[in-house]
């Protein structure tokens, strides 16, 4: 079973907004490419989808892109998000980094890079996800054994020469 990967693009430039997702679909088949034309709107679609990556801009009206990215660390820790900017700031990157980007991309975007980041921002995400299932069916496993030993420790047992104890 194959599962199609999501990507969120936040940006409230409409020409982004239609130019990129159709460049990610055609260098990342299979990827299912979603927007949000504002911090707000992106809020709205984390609550219900969970995305793979999450792509936004930094200056955005209302909400920008560091306030969201806090969102999105406490509503979906787990995801991936990459911030884009026109604006070179050195501190921007250094409060995006450490707000948890996983990566931050340039603009104008190339998109080699940019396809390039998501997929190791997504390869991470899948690997993680699977290492936390993987924590899951052996806590499992460790609490069942817990409830066999204890079980065990209950029951009598038999001592050689015929006396129970």
């Amino acid at each position: 079973m194959t599962t199609t990967l999501g990507v969120l693009i936040v940006d409230d430039n409409p020409a982004l907004l239609q130019a990129l997702p159709r460049a990610l679909r055609l260098r990342m088949g299979g990827v299912t490419v979603e927007t949000a034309d504002s911090a707000a709107a992106a809020l709205e679609r984390i609550v219900t989808q969970d995305y793979d990556a999450i792509v936004t801009d930094i200056k955005m009206p209302g909400m920008d892109g560091l306030a969201l990215l806090a969102e999105i660390r406490a509503r979906r820790p787990d995801t991936p998000t990459l911030i884009i900017t026109g604006h070179g700031d050195n501190e921007l990157v250094v409060h995006a980094l450490r707000g948890g980007a996983c990566d931050f991309i340039q603009k104008p975007i190339d998109r080699d890079y940019l396809v390039a980041a998501l997929y190791r921002a997504i390869r991470a995400h899948v690997l993680n996800r699977r290492v936390k299932n993987r924590q899951l069916a052996l806590e499992c496993c460790a609490e069942e054994l817990e409830r066999i030993v204890q079980q065990l420790e209950r029951e009598p047992r038999a001592v050689p020469g015929g006396a129970e104890s």
